[in-house]
């Protein structure tokens, strides 16, 4: 049974529950969930989002089901492809993580080595629905990795520690190889290594890299009623909000650097929409989901939108060392864990019930 088969079995479920999101209407021009859907002409990831849910925040679970044949581009869909459009909420399988492998760590001042022959692996808080240790099983991302670590490896085998300075990660915990793999990080375009930034060129230097664990949509945003950029060098000479701490890889490969814009480092995703929308930026940039939470926080719906044409897919990796002894070794069983559960459908239903749970939020 392919992945796919296995998304419309699991979000068929839903359908039996009672729990349709959307419902069947010509008049209106509904599409229902949990069924395929064929692309007409004038169609964009956003507008079939509307269409199936009334609003556009279930994009990226749409793209999630269909990432195969949408490929890296979600700005550009052909006419006759075939979408699975999953049910935003009903009935999902109960998490099969085992919360006991996560610990916490206050800071890194004084790292505690984890017994030997266990894999550590270090992931941070604050950024929901992806990593936050105040989720249930420390977020999306990091239950995606326990339990593809459970299904490779022994219940005492390997060990995920918070440690919510992310600046250290890299460097040193994962540099000096104090920790074997940490979760989860942007991979920049490496062949396009000469446009990248120190940071960006740092990762594609020093680290090795897992399968995608998550592909994640990031989007362009600007002011609504406004002309809208086409292409990215329609954004040369404006002011561009990227949060502080966050990579710009996203932006560096496409020229969108200094000279050719300004880039603000806002305290916060907050602070950039909220900039933006008072017009002390010209643009926003951020993964769609945690975006879309902040312009709702915001209540900014009508006053900023999202450029389709420019968005982007970004994928989120566990990284290692190259110096890593057993580097290669870690991420081979990584990649089978991810694979095992994408196979299963377990790791599409973790997704859906962190994206429904975070909506509800």
């Amino acid at each position: 049974m392919t992945a796919k088969s296995l998304f419309m079995t699991a979000t068929a479920l839903c359908l039996t529950a009672g729990a349709v999101v959307a419902q069947s209407d010509v008049a209106s021009d509904r599409i229902q969930c949990g069924q395929d859907y064929t692309v007409v002409r004038g169609d964009t990831l956003s507008l079939i989002a509307e269409r199936a849910y009334q609003n556009s925040r279930g994009f990226q679970l749409i793209y999630n089901a269909n990432s195969d044949v949408i490929g890296s581009n979600p700005g550009i869909i052909e006419v006759g492809a075939r979408f699975f459009i999953p049910c935003l909420d009903g009935a999902v399988a109960p998490s099969t993580a085992d919360a006991s492998v996560i610990r916490t760590e206050p800071t890194v001042e004084e790292v505690v080595p984890v017994e030997e022959q266990v894999i550590s692996i270090v992931t941070g808080s604050g950024w929901a629905p992806f990593q936050n240790e105040d989720q249930e099983q420390g977020g999306m991302l990091t239950e995606i990795l326990n339990v593809a670590m459970s299904k490779v490896a022994e219940q005492d085998g390997y060990k995920i520690d918070f440690i919510n300075d992310f600046s250290a990660h890299l460097r040193p915990l994962i540099a000096d190889l104090h920790y074997d793999l940490s979760s989860a990080w942007f991979r920049p375009n490496c062949d396009k290594i000469d446009l990248l930034g120190a940071e960006s060129q740092f990762r594609c230097n020093n680290l090795d890299w897992s399968d995608p664990i998550y592909e994640q949509v990031i989007g362009f945003y600007t002011r609504a009623g406004e002309a809208q950029p086409l292409a990215y060098d329609d954004m040369f000479g404006k002011t561009i909000c990227r949060p502080k701490g966050y990579a710009t890889f996203m932006m560096e490969e496409h020229g969108l650097v200094e000279p050719n814009i300004t880039l603000a480092r806002a305290d916060s995703a907050y602070d950039c929409f909220e900039g933006l929308a008072d017009g002390s930026y010209d643009m926003a940039i951020l993964a769609i989901e945690a975006a879309e939470g902040n312009i709702a926080q915001l209540g900014a719906e009508d006053q900023i939108v999202r450029n389709d044409v420019l968005d982007t897919v970004a994928t989120l990796n566990v990284v290692t060392s190259k110096n890593h002894p057993n580097g290669e070794a870690m991420l081979a069983m990584v990649n089978e864990g991810i694979a095992d559960i994408q196979n299963s459908g377990e790791w599409f239903e973790i997704v859906r019930r962190h994206l429904a749970e975070h909506r509800s939020r």
